[in-house]
């Protein structure tokens, strides 16, 4: 293993132990109204926009190009996930806010409040309220705009959360995407999916390699789960 690749799985850990750390936290309640939408086109189209925001996670140093109160956006904003009691977010590894990267989009989709704010955050309730509800779809039957949690450290547990952007046949996500994370622009063949999610590493939309909100093609044997919101789900 390069120093590189082990740098990467030891960010993979902290986020994973992270993640862990968000599962024992009861949030706050708070009820929002939302008009109905289409569903998965409205969450693609949000999250290619945030794409487009090019965020990236902040350097130690604080630099003017961090993204940091674009993250703390993401999960204290009454738009997002409105964890407003947390400590804004100032650095690389305050939080695990994978699945806050994806509360902007369900919000804006009229995901009902106490799902975006309660559920959305952590891969454990994510498991346990989709469980509970039926809201699991196997893994050949993805879709975009589904939530998917990922496997990303080896030990078999759920540790990220991620969202289906498309297929890795798809003709609409840059080329670039497709090669990222899939072994190569000529490993097409390994079963994948493209995503867009955060605090991970991936690809902004001109190419760059960051940690951030990012877009990339991770394999289905990462994939542990797939989750469907239904119509009841929505305001």
């Amino acid at each position: 293993m390069t120093t590189a690749e082990m740098m990467d799985q030891i960010r993979r850990i902290k986020r994973s132990l992270a993640m862990r750390d968000l599962d024992e936290v009861t949030p706050q309640p708070m009820a929002i109204e939302r008009g109905k939408v289409e569903r998965a086109a409205t969450v693609i189209q949000r999250s290619i926009g945030l794409w487009n925001e090019n965020i990236i996670e902040p350097h130690k140093s604080g630099k003017p190009v961090n993204s940091a109160s674009d993250i703390d956006w993401l999960i204290r904003d009454p738009d997002c996930a409105n964890w407003h009691w947390l400590e804004p977010y100032r650095h690389n590894g305050q939080t695990a806010w994978c699945g806050f990267a994806q509360a902007y989009a369900f919000r804006a989709a009229g995901l009902k409040a106490h799902i975006v704010e309660k559920v959305l955050p952590s891969c454990y309730r994510l498991k346990k309220w989709a469980d509970e509800n039926w809201r699991f779809v196997s893994v050949d039957e993805m879709q975009p705009g589904d939530i998917v949690l990922v496997d990303s450290t080896g030990d078999g547990k759920a540790n990220h959360i991620t969202l289906c952007w498309a297929d890795a046949e798809s003709v609409d996500p840059p080329e670039y995407i497709k090669a990222y994370g899939a072994g190569g622009s000529d490993d097409y063949d390994t079963p994948g999916y493209i995503t867009l999610e955060g605090n991970a590493k991936g690809l902004l939309p001109d190419g760059r390699i960051v940690e951030g909100y990012v877009a990339r093609t991770r394999p289905l044997d990462q994939v542990t789960h797939v989750i469907r919101f239904q119509e009841a789900d929505y305001e």
